[in-house]
């Protein structure tokens, strides 16, 4: 990228990749509630946190000019953009372990509430952006629906989750 000047591409391929990637999380996860709910919590941890959260961070930390562009901004200092790349990538990388090292449903379950609950601050965000902000009102009700659709999975996930540890009467599958 040395010499180039940079656009939305990477970006945008990014972006579409945390969407399928957490579509295909989404989809595994709800299979296999039915037949291994063990698994089925353990996949939406890594896929719908570990690796959307390692995806965002990319995204917005290591091509955060790209993604400047795909969101039709610029700012002269990107710090902000990267602490939420980080904050993206500290949570995905929380999950990943969690799952992958079979730390159980409770830890699983954190994490998919962690990020849950982070995102729904980004959906009320955009939701007032939606309202009050006139040249962002189509991206920023777009986004607010949108994440606002994967919050609720991560959300429900986590409750399953906590009714498998036993933290949440009459949840237990």
């Amino acid at each position: 990228m040395i010499g180039k000047t940079p656009d939305g591409r990477a970006a945008a391929l990014l972006f579409i990749a945390t969407l399928v990637s957490s579509m295909i999380g989404i989809f595994a996860a709800i299979f296999y509630l039915f037949v291994n709910i063990d698994l089925s919590i353990r996949i939406a941890a890594a896929v719908m946190v570990g690796v959307a959260g390692v995806l965002s961070f990319l995204r917005h930390s290591i091509y955060y000019r790209s993604d400047q562009i795909r969101m039709g901004w610029r700012q002269e200092h990107p710090e902000f953009q990267l602490e939420v790349g980080y904050a993206n990538l500290a949570i995905g990388i929380g999950a990943l372990l969690a799952a992958v090292l079979g730390w159980g449903a409770l830890a699983c379950g954190m994490m998919l509430l962690v990020y849950g609950l982070y995102l729904l601050c980004a959906v009320c965000l955009h939701a007032w952006e939606a309202i009050h902000v006139q040249e962002l009102r189509h991206r920023a009700t777009r986004s607010a629906f949108d994440t606002g659709l994967f919050v609720v999975f991560l959300l429900l996930f986590a409750v399953i989750a906590f009714g498998e540890a036993g933290l949440v009467p009459g949840i237990g599958i």
